[in-house]
This record gives structure tokens, sequence and C-alpha cells, in this order.
């Protein structure tokens, strides 16, 4: 496989951000209307096309109205930089760049490959100059530091849609990454995530009169059939919102809540009255924005280089893997078991050196496991405490040790 088709595999959620684009110019939205003739979203579009009109409608209103309320967030947050996490393929760059802020785009390989070649053909010279875009993990504060480069003054990190993706162990790695880059650079992180299920439910009873309850549910079987991920399934969203406040408050964040109604402006194609009526339904959603008291007092220590090491012998795959196996390099691995051809009949991976491994290094370490005909025959050793507690919480434990 080409390095994009494995990046497609190890990390099948970033389809679900194509919808995004699809929606914003569905709702009028003009920078979205500008990139979408660059972004390749034809399985996308046949989907949608097959929704009736109505319920288009709805999607379309809901997607607006949360890409409208982290834009007005962000924006108000008064930061010279703002971190779009993850930038997905929504036009923000674009809103943040014509407002004169610095605009940081991260995301997954294989959407910041399609978005930046995108955005050159479509900002203009001032926003190309204040817009960057870079492949990075979200649970890794290196990659993110990285990316940020030389950046002066305050950040607002602004979260749109990632939080439900998360397995527990990745929020708190999130989390992690996120308060160390606030208390090296100061400012803020904002995120409605909890209220995204909110946001298209209500906007569904309200437009349709339906029963709000019988559209979550459709909502959430939606969210499954688009990627082999749990959805919603961490401490953000298993205890409401003072279970996830809560939670922010254990890895160190000041919360402030605030309802999200004043940040949603008039959307092209609905009238005053509906207006009105979705934004009184709205109030009951809350956009979080978190801050760092203090200075972090010791640094994250720096993780060994991600590396893969193997070989094949007579139908035995061995594997030495090092460092971080995350969304950005769990494809390495995926790369040197693809190369080592058909009639693999034991696997063999030594991980008594790897940091860290994210839902993407497990999804493929599960892909290897299946392969085999004789499942007993994949054996993975030196496994620290830390890498077989993300196991465990994930249930992976019952297929890999």
């Amino acid at each position: 496989m080409e390095m994009k088709e494995l990046q497609q595999v190890v990390n099948p959620i970033y389809t679900t951000a194509k919808g995004t684009v699809l929606m914003l110019a569905g709702a009028r939205d003009k920078d979205a209307i500008a990139l979408l003739p660059y972004l390749d979203i034809r399985e996308i579009q046949r989907g949608n096309d097959a929704v009736p009109a109505e319920i288009q409608k709805c999607y379309m209103i809901g997607q607006k109205a949360r890409y409208e309320l982290h834009n007005k967030a962000s924006l108000e947050s008064g930061k010279p930089n703002i971190v779009d996490l993850p930038s997905g393929y929504s036009p923000r760059g674009f809103r943040i760049a014509a407002a004169g802020k610095k605009y940081f785009g991260f995301d997954l390989p294989i959407v910041i490959d399609a978005m930046k070649p995108a955005t050159d053909k479509t900002m203009t010279e001032e926003q190309r100059a204040l817009a960057e875009y870079h492949a990075v993990d979200a649970t890794n504060y290196q990659s993110m530091k990285a990316a940020l480069g030389d950046a002066k003054g305050e950040l607002c990190i602004v979260t749109e849609g990632l939080l439900g993706y998360l397995s527990e162990p990745e929020l708190i790695s999130l989390c992690q990454a996120v308060h160390h880059l606030l208390s090296e650079y100061g400012g803020c992180w904002i995120t409605a995530d909890c209220s995204i299920l909110q946001i298209y439910t209500l906007t569904f009873a309200t437009v349709l009169k339906g029963d709000a309850a019988a559209f979550l549910s459709q909502m959430k079987g939606l969210a499954s059939n688009m990627a082999d991920v749990d959805f919603y399934k961490n401490s953000m969203f298993l205890n409401g919102t003072d279970g996830a406040i809560r939670f922010l408050n254990e890895q160190g964040f000041n919360v402030k809540t605030e309802s999200v109604d004043r940040y949603i402006p008039d959307i092209p194609g609905v009238d005053t009255d509906m207006m009105r009526e979705l934004r009184e339904a709205y109030r009951v959603m809350e956009v979080f924005t978190m801050t760092v008291e203090k200075k972090t007092k010791k640094a994250i220590d720096k993780d060994l280089p991600f590396a893969v090491e193997s070989s094949c012998v007579n139908g035995v795959f061995t594997a030495f893997v090092q460092g971080r196996m995350d969304t950005i390099t769990a494809p390495e691995l995926l790369n040197k078991f693809q190369e080592a051809g058909d009639g693999i009949k034991e696997i063999r991976i030594d991980v008594s050196r790897m940091a860290y491994v994210s839902s993407a290094g497990l999804r493929v370490l599960l892909m290897m496991y299946k392969s085999l005909e004789d499942k007993s025959r994949f054996k993975m050793t030196g496994v620290s405490e830390e890498v077989r507690e993300i196991m465990e919480i994930t249930g992976f434990d019952q297929f890999l040790l």
C-alpha cells in the first residue's frame, strides 16, 4: 500500500471530517464553498445525496452552529495564536487569518496533505502568511510544540469534534499535552464538544418538531457506523457536565462554562422565528473554557524517537518497536508488516521500549493479530505497565496479551 492508503486504514475516522466542509458549503459558508473543488469528497457526497432534504438541512444547521460558536469563542479569547486541534477539512483558517490572528491547523497527516494545497489555492496572500497546517498527534506534546515553532504570545487552543473519539488513556494524554502547552505559552483551551450531540438532536427536534431522544439515538447510530471506534466513552461524556468538569479539574485545569446560545449567529436559510427557537433550545448547551493557573513544575520527558526494526524468516515476523506508536507513527509498523509479504504464520513483537500506544497503534496490532490463522502465535513481549493499562482500559488486552 501507498502511505496515504496506510494512513486511511490506521486512522479511519478522518473520513467523518470530510462531512464538515460539505455541510458548511451547504449552509452557504463562502470559505467552505471555495475549498470544495480542491478536496476529494465524492464518497461523502454520494452518501449525502441519499439523505432526505429536510434531514440534510438539519445537519447543515447543526454543523454551521457548532462551527461558528467555536470561531466566535476563539476570536473573542483575544489570544494572538489560535490552535485548531483538530483542524479537519474546515475553513476555520480562512476566518482566523482574515481577523489578523495567527492560525495553526493541527491534524492527521492525511488531512494536512489535502488541506495544505487546497488552502494554497484558495486563501489570499495575506491569509496564507498567517495560516499554517501541521501534521501532529494530539496526544503528543512534543509534536505540537515542534509544530508551533517560534510562536510568540498566548494560545487559544480550540477543539471541535475530537473528544468523543478518544479512549480514556488518549483523553488523559491529550489533557496532559494541552496543559503543558498552556503552562508554557499561557492562554486557554476552548471546546463545546460535550454539547455536540445535543446541538444536532436539538436542531432536529426544533426544526422537525420531533422527539429529541429519538434523534439522539439516531445520531449515535450514525456516528458508530462512520468509524470503527467507540464514541463518547470517556470521562468527558459518561457523567454529564459536572463529571466532565471534575475530570478536567483533576487534570489541572480551571473550568469556566457558558451557554452557547450567544455565540450562534444567524444562519443562512433559517428564518428569524426559527433562529429564535434554535437559540432558545441551545441555551442548555455549554462551551468550556479551560485555563492553567500555575507553571508546570515538571517538564514532560521526551519519549524515545519512534523506530521499528523488523525481519521475516521462515514465516515468522519479528519486530522491535520503540517510542510512541500513535496516529503519526503507527502506519510505519503496518508498512513493515505488509512489506514482509504473505505466508506469515507467527508474529513476535518486542514492545519493551514502547512508551505509548494510541487507538491507531492498537488498530494496527489488531490487524496483524487477525491476519494469523492460528491466533495463539501472536506474541507481544516486554509490555510495560503503562501500555498494559491502556490495553486493559480499551479491551484490547483480551486479544493481544
